[in-house]
């Protein structure tokens, strides 16, 4: 009898951090792909529009790439596909996900690429697939976004369950309720590893329900005196169904505002996951039509997203919008960690035009759509796992999780506390980490991407915090002489008293350091330039302790 190979889990993205979530499953010559996420930049990487996971194991293993398969439609979970494919154009892997999902991600690459390259195959949760040696089982969960599935997927090893991003509601929106019955089953068989959402692993108790927001929803709207503005995530179709039906209840009218909203808007109706109460919708062109206690504007922006349409509206920028005074804003969401500041700008100037907000801290108009522990616990007991993996979050969410799994006398040693680009090597009475890939940061910049961490980003940084100092000069190497005085172009420096004096100081040994060059025999301009750069920038940290950039630029006139 041949000897089994064994199972390989490479975990690419979504460890300490939240988003970019990515894992992939290796054996037998079979790859499938779970997920493939962007995550949103913090504070700290300016002018970086999104994160997106290392593709490099994947390019080099792309002929073995046999399916992506995806759990939910939100963007820390499907976002980088299009990157993916960009970077693995012979990549012919069929798409695997539910209906809502699948439309998301159509729309996502037809704005991308030519749709003729991509297989799609709608996952139906009644029906097993089976691709190689893996033959996974779907389960529906609850979460913040209809059609979201858990995994169990089953090799010759042993089964290993993927929750996706989960929650238990005991009424969600649509009534479709996750399929306990299926989680249960797999546990009396037996599961080898299960691998966590770690979100709200630091949250006591069980999640709120949904409908919860509903209820505030009503109370809100029912006090406005004004319009309404209500900002959520585009893709948050149960909390944008519940704004519907409320302003159905209440006589108001809907428009919406934002182009990712209306796009998302258009495809979950057409897909028969929203449900349009009859007359309740008009454009936003015709806001003015009807008195201001009538309208509720359904936005972008609850994550202070700079093109955002609430942004927009929060600095009188928005070509149809104007903040009022007492109009209400509620943001209908809970901060992604990094978004914090721009979430706080925003409120700030929203409130200093006059408008009423009310935001996740200060009334109850959110609920996470991630499990908290008591669920997570529930998870685990249903499951009974040999080994528990806890995933998707940051560190301090996973080491929570592992925690809450040692409450359901989960032994240590059975927990493992992966990082990105870590290989889990599972056998069936073994799961530990057998080798780590040296992952790379890769950042989206517009139409550009890489890691940029040690050159680009690192320049962002300083200027930033220093700003940056431009010199020029003009020399004739052949006569060694300066012809024209040393020019300096600050941008970002703090103007201090002895300004004038310190530059015509660095105005002097600049002089004095091209004219050392020239006594030395050097002559050349690119060198003449690192020379007066490395100098002067040491000269104005001694003077004022900041680092600027300085960029030198010689202009060499070899005149006879």
């Amino acid at each position: 009898m041949a000897k089994k190979s064994s199972l390989k889990v490479i975990l690419l993205g979504g460890l300490n951090e939240v988003g970019k979530n990515i894992m992939v499953l290796e054996k037998d010559n079979y790859i499938i792909v779970i997920d493939c996420g962007i995550m949103f930049p913090d504070d700290y990487m300016p002018g970086i529009d999104y994160l997106i996971p290392d593709f490099s194991y994947l390019k080099k293993n792309s002929s073995r790439i046999k399916a992506l398969i995806f759990s939910h439609g939100h963007e820390d979970h499907i976002g980088a596909l299009p990157y993916l494919f960009r970077d693995i154009k012979d990549c012919t892997a069929p798409i695997y996900a539910t209906k809502l999902t699948l439309g998301l991600i159509k729309s996502k690459l037809n704005d991308n690429q030519a749709s003729e390259q991509f297989i799609y195959n709608e996952i139906n949760t009644d029906e097993n697939l089976r691709i190689g040696p893996f033959n996974l089982k779907f389960f529906r969960v609850n979460h913040s976004i209809p059609d979201g599935v858990g995994m169990i997927i089953k090799t010759d090893v042993g089964t290993i369950v993927h929750t996706g991003d989960f929650k238990f509601d005991q009424y969600p929106i649509d009534g479709k309720l996750t399929e306990f019955a299926k989680i249960a089953e797999a546990g009396k068989e037996g599961v080898l590893a299960l691998f966590c959402d770690s979100t709200s692993a630091e949250e006591k108790g069980y999640t709120l329900p949904e409908r919860d927001v509903g209820k505030t929803l009503h109370e809100k709207f029912t006090q406005a005196g004004k319009r309404i503005i209500v900002a959520t995530f585009s893709s948050h179709i149960h909390r944008i169904q519940q704004v519907l039906d409320v302003a159905k209840q209440l006589d108001k009218k809907v428009a919406i505002a934002g182009k990712t909203m209306l796009k998302t808007f258009k495809i979950a109706s057409e897909l028969g996951y929203l449900k349009i109460p009859e007359d309740t919708i008009i454009p936003i062109t015709k806001i003015d039509e009807f008195p201001l206690k009538k309208i509720v504007l359904l936005s972008t922006g609850s994550q202070g997203e700079p093109l955002s349409a609430l942004r927009k509206m929060s600095l009188n920028e928005h070509t149809r919008v104007q903040i009022m005074r007492e109009d209400m804003v509620i943001i209908s969401a809970s901060p992604i960690p990094g978004n914090e500041n721009a979430i706080s700008n925003t409120i700030n100037l929203l409130l200093k035009q006059g408008a009423d907000v009310f935001y996740e801290s200060i009334a109850g108009v959110h609920v996470s759509g991630h499990a908290a522990g008591e669920e997570i616990k529930m998870m685990l007991n249903l499951v009974k796992p040999k080994y528990f993996i806890p995933i998707h979050g940051e560190y301090k969410h996973r080491i929570q999780n592992a925690k809450l799994a040692g409450e359901v006398g989960m032994p240590v040693s059975s927990v493992i506390i992966a990082q990105n680009g870590d290989v889990l090597k599972l056998n069936e009475n073994l799961c530990r980490i057998s080798n780590n890939l040296t992952l790379q940061n890769i950042y989206i910049d517009g139409f550009g991407s890489g890691n940029t961490e040690d050159i680009v980003l690192k320049d962002r940084k300083a200027l930033s915090r220093n700003g940056i100092i431009f010199i020029t000069a003009a020399i004739n190497s052949k006569k060694s002489e300066i012809i024209a005085e040393p020019d300096f172009i600050l941008k970002g420096i703090i103007y201090i008293d002895s300004f004038g004096e310190m530059i015509n100081e660095a105005k002097q040994l600049v002089k004095d350091l091209i004219l050392r060059c020239f006594k030395n025999n050097l002559t050349n301009s690119s060198l003449i330039e690192t020379n007066v750069s490395d100098n002067i920038e040491k000269f104005i940290l001694k003077k004022i302790r900041v680092k600027p950039i300085i960029i030198t630029k010689i202009i060499n006139f070899n005149a006879n």
